[in-house]
């Protein structure tokens, strides 16, 4: 069992106020004598690390959840450009413009004054605006901004581009947008990615409202806030976000298509309508109301959907292949559930129309569907409803209530294959004509009064995709199957760490501190201490990790071969971290001397910390991390080759 601390905001900050903290920056230009060391030796030892090693926490990390999901999309979604595209100053030799032209090689900072127009040359086959750098702080508000096609616009750290209503929503044809980190756009009206137009954001956009249409995309690693509505068009026109994206509404069209790989939060509906979308949730997608319609066979959940309100699922008439297709180990928790109706509910105003029709859901091995509320049927036609998979284990719909949507209807669902149906009431079946209101197929069963007695005798682990499941006989089971511990949530990363002491390759073990970080929020992790190999105080975010234990500083904490289960692993909650870093930004300090030196990890520097899988096995204690793992120099000094 782990035993579980929470450490509010103020009690954290106090433990570590007034520490002492080595004189350093993020250039390496100003390094203590420690960090000096631990870098001379890390080259000498691997050599030097490729410009574009990200130690694990890039976007790449993110991205990949896609590739370990079985349902994949017959649309192959893009990447994010290359690391070498986010710069954090304007390249050598590159001059300030000082006059609008034709074509640039130039930047602009806060000293730009009046209309920006670079109006582009023809090359023959297409208008050209060239190369334009923008750093600092670059208000347009109050003057036209204008950059012609196919130019190439760097946002470099911590510049800001104030765009106006119509600046904002006139950016041109087939141009790239890269965002570095710390750099923001931020407009009061739309911002519109048009005709090609591609915005590769790790930094932040603030916008009214958002929309791509006509082969343009936004690939977000960064931070997306729209006041309003996400519209994601025809002609596919794509978003992909690795970071977060909050907004008010987020509609799909035509071919539009959008695939989350880390945290989406929609506060009012989203809204998948047309037969050619793609919606392909990999990550945590929270939104107020979720309305497919049509007849999308891509509408794809992989990890967790969580809807505070109304699911709505209505096909049509000519339904095909359309479904809400659930991957193994995935998870829905909604409120209520409509299927086949209530797509003619007005959300403002809170009237409601049930209008049966066909829906189908299937769902793979260990997946779970949960209604908190109400789950209303009214498929009208024979086979569609819930399915379990054919083989390979059992899915669950865990609903509250179970009714029909109309009286005297047939085949108001059909629950197929390997399904678990669990519901505190659930309407009698009977027939109206020769057909069923309920219809089954395969083994699917339901557990409610009038069906099967009690509980499916299933467990399904809580994790970061699923709320889990605790049938019948499970450990802790009470009254209404709730567990009486906290659920073990399955954590997003594991991070481990040198505390600057190596000084030779065996020294380099990266078990000075180890620990596991579950996002369970954009802003909020829970932290859970692994293993402590260190002899020195060492804090991550300012909670000292011997204490934590309950032993000494110079106790080894789990790293010892063949006894690293010593101590249970300990976990304490935190707050004010963006979940997009991938715990890049939790804070390691570590005592040297009388000074408290930060353990970081800066792109194509020697790492102090590096992210790896939450099932990675750490190093036992006097263990060179190159002799269990053989390829870390190469890894090193390629980012692409698999080092474990």
């Amino acid at each position: 069992m782990i035993k579980k601390f929470i450490l509010f905001g103020t009690a954290v900050t106090a433990i570590v106020t007034g520490l002492v903290s080595c004189s350093h920056d993020f250039e390496g230009n100003n390094l203590s004598q420690a960090e000096i060391a631990y870098r001379t030796s890390f080259v000498k030892t691997f050599g030097v690390p490729a410009a574009d090693q990200d130690w694990g926490f890039g976007s790449d990390e993110t991205a990949g959840a896609r590739m370990t999901r079985t349902i994949q999309p017959s649309y192959n979604f893009p990447s994010d450009a290359a690391a070498t595209k986010f710069l954090a100053a304007v390249p050598d030799g590159v001059q300030k413009l000082t006059q609008n032209a034709a074509s640039v090689n130039n930047y602009i900072d806060e000293t730009w004054q009046g209309d920006l127009n670079i109006w582009g040359n023809w090359d023959g086959s297409k208008t050209v605006g060239g190369t334009l750098y923008i750093k600092g702080n670059c208000d347009f508000s109050n003057r036209k901004f204008y950059v012609a096609p196919n130019t190439e616009v760097y946002l470099l750290e911590g510049a800001t581009l104030t765009l106006n209503n119509d600046n904002a929503g006139n950016l041109q044809s087939d141009c790239n947008y890269y965002m570095a980190a710390g750099s923001k756009i931020v407009t009061p009206g739309e911002l519109k990615l048009n005709n090609g137009l591609h915005i590769y954001n790790h930094g932040t956009i603030e916008a009214n409202k958002l929309s791509t249409n006509s082969n343009s995309l936004l690939y977000n690693v960064g931070k997306v806030v729209v006041a309003t509505k996400i519209s994601v068009e025809n002609d596919l026109s794509v978003v992909v976000n690795d970071g977060i994206i909050n907004a008010a509404d987020l509609n799909t069209a035509g071919s539009g298509k959008i695939e989350n790989n880390d945290s989406v939060r929609i506060t009012g509906t989203t809204f998948v309508n047309s037969n050619d979308n793609t919606w392909l949730n990999n990550g945590h997608y929270h939104t107020g109301n979720f309305i497919y319609n049509a007849a999308s066979d891509e509408v794809i959940n992989n990890c967790r959907l969580t809807v505070d309100e109304d699911f709505n699922i209505n096909l049509g008439d000519n339904p095909g292949n359309g479904n809400f297709k659930m991957d193994a180990g995935s998870g829905v928790v909604t409120k209520n559930f409509n299927g086949g109706g209530n797509w003619a509910k007005n959300y403002s105003t809170g009237w409601s129309a049930f209008n049966g029709g066909p829906f189908y859901v299937y769902m793979g091995a260990n997946s779970v569907f949960k209604v908190t509320g109400t789950c209303t049927l009214n498929a009208t036609k024979a086979d569609y409803g819930f399915y379990g998979p054919e083989t390979g284990g059992y899915a669950v719909l865990d609903a509250k209530e179970i009714k029909k949507g109309a009286d005297n209807q047939g085949y108001e669902v059909t629950y197929g294959n390997n399904l678990y149906v669990y519901t505190e009431n659930h309407f009698g079946n009977g027939y109206s004509g020769q057909y069923p209101y309920i219809d089954f197929k395969g083994n699917a069963k339901i557990f409610a009064p009038g069906f099967e007695d009690g509980k499916p005798a299933i467990t399904i682990q809580p994790s970061r995709c699923c709320a889990g499941f605790a049938g019948s006989g499970s450990e802790g089971e009470g009254e209404g199957g709730e567990s009486g511990d906290t659920p073990e949530l399955t954590p997003d990363v594991r991070i481990i760490a040198e505390d600057l002491s190596a000084s030779e390759s065996s020294d380099f073990d990266f078990n000075d501190v180890v620990f596991d970080v579950t996002f369970t929020s954009s802003t909020t992790a829970l932290v859970t201490l692994q293993a402590a190999g260190g002899t020195l105080p060492l804090t991550v975010a300012g909670v000292e990790v011997h204490d934590m234990f309950g032993v000494s500083t110079s106790t080894m904490v789990n790293t010892f071969a063949g006894n690293k289960s010593a101590y249970a692993p300990v976990s304490f909650e935190i707050t004010g971290i963006d979940s997009s870093k991938r715990g890049r930004d939790i804070e390691i300090l570590v005592l040297k001397g009388d000074e408290w030196c930060p353990l970081e990890a800066h792109q194509g520097v020697p790492a102090a910390k590096i992210a790896v899988k939450p099932t990675f096995v750490w190093c036992d204690e006097y263990e060179a991390i190159e002799s269990r793992y053989p390829l870390f120099r190469d890894w090193v000094q390629n980012r692409e080759v698999i080092w474990y």
